[in-house]
């Protein structure tokens, strides 16, 4: 692995001294260099700009405004768009998902999560954001194996629109937010963000309390360097909704949950980081260092978790309160250079991973037999470089690669064990890797084709085997290898956009769960022995008529994994069609629409014996905007008021347990931009 370094370290300064002698190419500062952090094809998929984020942004939980784009959709704890959300792209979980901000890592070390509930209303800082779907490798922090999110914050001298902003709704939802951009004033800039949002829920004991507040402010050195600091902080507290509700259940009681009113979630998040970029004549340098802070807890009654999904009583009458504190530090540089007929990119991240597990004081159990009071240590660098290369004007070729470095340690603070990561298979070396071609035979008409080859390591649960303590062994899991396979075409006019994707994921050792669950209540996985998806993608984006527009994102997918205990499945919580689409009037000041979103059923085991019907939701939406800076909106949710489950599991007795969604519902709102 080593010698891959110093040839890929060689190659790159091979091309930056011939790279002396070529001619320079003026570039702009403006342009979003750190890119480079998040995508390894020629060109990102779905990108949501500063416009969309402001007019889509009513709070919800990010996951749900994905869902607009092919082969990817969203599950909700308490069966409304708010509080905790999850994603997948192409059934494949968050864990399997990359998430950036500015370049630097969103994901948790230990178990790759990436929850943006724990930053309260997270859009009304963003400038855009990139998703990226198949397999990337020149990411920093862990492979996209599904995809990729990459978040821009805030551009501090393009968005220079301030707003006041109120809504209020169904199921005691609220939001109160105040977001100032003081644009470009001699070089400084300034976005300050406080928001407060609150709902009860859909489902019983489902509520969600949270706070935000963001500050970013930095210097502009005339045309040549921005040095800027960003501080994202969020709060918030809610009820959980881990558990679902057999038909029965639900038939008594449509709003039910599995889990108890006394289980809740509370958790504090500060994500913090200086960034400097300096522009040359044909070159751009990118530097951050960036902490974060998450501290928090979740109340979990573990007898009843048990008893409900594995038909387990532990007996104990314990309600625990699980403890996590974690601090991650690192920083990363990139390197863009643009000579002429060369664009060479390359970098380096690196980050310390320091996550605490306690017992919370409000437990009614903390005897030292529960062995939580533990600390897992991760360690990773990266190095990755990009070239892009260009022969013909219509035509451009990139080769992209990453070297990866990543270990575990870990401590046990009750019963000290000997654990050497060296011995246990807890250090990890990767070399990732990807090809891309591009044709664009006419301007509006393009292309591509890519192939990326990507590792990931199984997770601290995976190790030790669905515990949060270490048993005495590592289990023999693997890492997984995904191999992707894109083929697209895309068309960009004045008046239409469109664009379809072919692509074939072929795994090896895929991480899937194998129905067991761990001391603690969490789902154990094995490696599957093959599997693949494959699958279409299409999206159309027409402005048919004057302030007409109609755009829709399709997939269809065909998912199987073959494993020694269940033979050859279908992927649970893979969809094999998807649908979204709008038809919308907007003149500048009415924006009037209608929305449809479609889901088809999927499996929730491995056996293939249990599934969750379709999902079919209807919105209309509408809103104005005053001269006088004042902007009213109305939303309405399910307006069919159809039976809809965003996810479900099997309970012990071999029943189905669905998560139902809110029935019909509204949200409006009041805008004043100042």
């Amino acid at each position: 692995m080593r010698k891959i370094l110093f040839t890929i370290i060689g190659l790159f300064a091979t091309i930056l001294s011939m790279s002396a002698q070529s001619d320079t190419t003026t570039v702009n500062l403006d342009e979003i260099v750190v890119s480079s952090f998040y995508s390894s094809s020629l060109a990102v998929n779905n990108v949501i700009d500063t416009d969309e984020l402001v007019a889509d942004n009513y709070g919800q939980e990010p996951s749900n405004y994905f869902t607009k784009m092919p082969s990817i959709i969203a599950l909700n704890d308490n069966g409304t768009e708010f509080g905790y959300g999850y994603f997948r792209i192409r059934g494949l979980d968050q864990t399997r998902i990359n998430v950036t901000l500015d370049g630097c890592p969103w994901n948790e070390a230990e178990d790759y999560g990436s929850y943006f509930a724990n930053s309260p209303d997270l859009m009304s800082s963003m400038h855009s954001i990139k998703v990226e779907k198949g397999t990337s490798s020149s990411y920093n922090g862990i492979a996209g194996i599904a995809g990729g999110i990459a978040l821009e914050s805030v551009n501090l001298y393009r968005d220079t629109t301030s707003y006041a902003y109120l809504s209020g709704g169904s199921f005691g939802s609220f939001k109160s937010s105040v977001v100032y951009n003081m644009g470009n004033r001699n070089g400084w800039g300034l976005h300050i963000k406080a928001t407060h949002q609150q709902t009860d829920g859909f489902r019983d004991y489902g509520f969600n309390k949270s706070e935000a507040f963001t500050v970013k402010t930095g210097y502009k050195f005339a045309n040549t360097a921005t040095l800027d600091v960003l501080s994202m902080n969020g709060y918030h507290r809610n009820g959980q909704g881990w558990i679902g509700n057999t038909l029965e259940e639900l038939a008594l009681n449509p709003s039910a949950n599995g889990n108890t009113e006394a289980e809740t979630d509370n958790w504090f998040m500060t994500m913090n980081r200086l960034q400097y970029k300096q522009m040359f004549d044909n070159t751009v340098l990118t530097a951050s260092a960036y902490y974060q802070y998450q501290n928090g807890s979740y109340r979990m009654d573990l007898d009843n978790y048990m008893r409900r999904m594995c038909a387990e009583e532990l007996n104990s009458g314990t309600l625990y309160d699980y403890g996590l504190r974690h601090n991650m530090f690192g920083a990363n540089i990139a390197v863009k250079h643009y000579l002429n007929a060369f664009d060479v990119t390359y970098g380096v991240n690196a980050y310390r991973y320091i996550r605490d597990h306690f017992l919370g004081d409000k437990s009614e159990n903390t005897s030292p037999e529960d062995n939580y009071d533990n600390t897992g240590y991760k360690n990773d660098l990266t190095v990755f470089g990009m070239i892009t290369y260009r022969p013909v004007k219509n035509v451009a070729l990139s080769g992209n690669v990453q070297y990866r470095h990543a270990s575990f340690d870990f401590e046990d603070h009750l019963n000290p064990v000997e654990f050497d990561s060296k011995a246990l298979g807890t250090v990890w070396d990767f070399c990732n890797f990807g090809l891309n071609a591009e044709y664009t035979p006419v301007k509006s008409v393009k292309v591509y084709g890519r192939f990326n080859q990507v590792h990931r390591e199984p997770t601290r649960s995976d190790m030790f085997g669905g515990s949060e303590w270490f048993v005495g062994e590592v289990a023999t899991i693997k890492p997984e290898t995904a191999s992707d396979f894109e083929l697209g075409a895309e068309y960009a006019g004045k008046k239409l956009y469109a664009n379809v994707n072919l692509y074939y994921m072929l795994f090896k050792n895929e991480l899937v769960l194998n129905g067991e669950y761990g001391l603690n209540g969490l789902p154990c996985h094995d490696n599957a022995d093959k599997s693949y998806r494959r699958g279409i993608e299409a999206e159309v984006d027409w402005n048919f008529a004057k302030n007409l527009h109609a755009r829709a994102a399709a997939s269809y997918s065909d998912n199987r994994v073959i494993t020694q205990t269940f033979g050859k499945s279908k992927h649970i919580l893979t969809p094999a069609v998807t649908f979204d689409g709008d038809l919308y009037y907007n003149n500048g000041k009415l924006n009037v629409g209608a929305n449809a979103n479609y889901r088809s059923s999927m499996f929730v085991d491995m056996a293939n014996e249990h599934s969750i019907p379709y999902l079919f939701t209807i919105e209309m939406y509408g809103s104005y905007k005053f001269d006088d800076g004042i902007e009213l909106g109305l939303r309405w949710n399910n307006v069919t008021n159809r039976v809809n489950y965003c996810t479900g599991a099997v309970g012990p007795n071999n029943e189905t347990l669905y998560f139902r969604n809110a029935p019909t519902n509204m949200i409006a709102f009041i805008k004043y931009n100042f």
